[in-house]
């Protein structure tokens, strides 16, 4: 089923982005596009702080390679996306917490 084999890639996204803000940030939202240009498929990451800071955040090779891990599980199932976001924020407990949202190509 997706969401299951899905579960393990969130993880994998979140942590690479926890990993490559700044440790003073309590936020941080990854926005992924997905371009395809004839057999080719282009992801854009664009990392932000929804607290107003604005350190430039580059995507670690994790964080693009666990872009693309999801990509192909999405191809498997038939599932084409055109961009997500991934809102990650720091909880009292110190635990972090994140949601994802999808855009979905609907001609496929």
């Amino acid at each position: 089923m997706l969401q299951n084999e899905q579960k393990n890639i969130d993880v994998e996204i979140v942590n690479s982005l926890i990993e490559c803000t700044p440790e003073w940030w309590n936020s941080a939202e990854l926005t992924v596009e997905r371009n395809v240009s004839g057999d080719s498929v282009k992801f854009r990451h664009h990392i932000a702080s929804p607290e107003g800071y604005t350190e430039l955040v580059e995507p670690t090779e994790e964080l693009f390679f666990a872009t693309r891990k999801l990509d192909l599980l999405f191809a498997e199932h038939g599932i084409k996306w055109l961009k997500t976001k991934y809102l990650v924020s720091l909880q009292e407990d110190d635990s972090w917490k994140f949601t994802a949202e999808f855009e979905y190509d609907n001609d496929g």
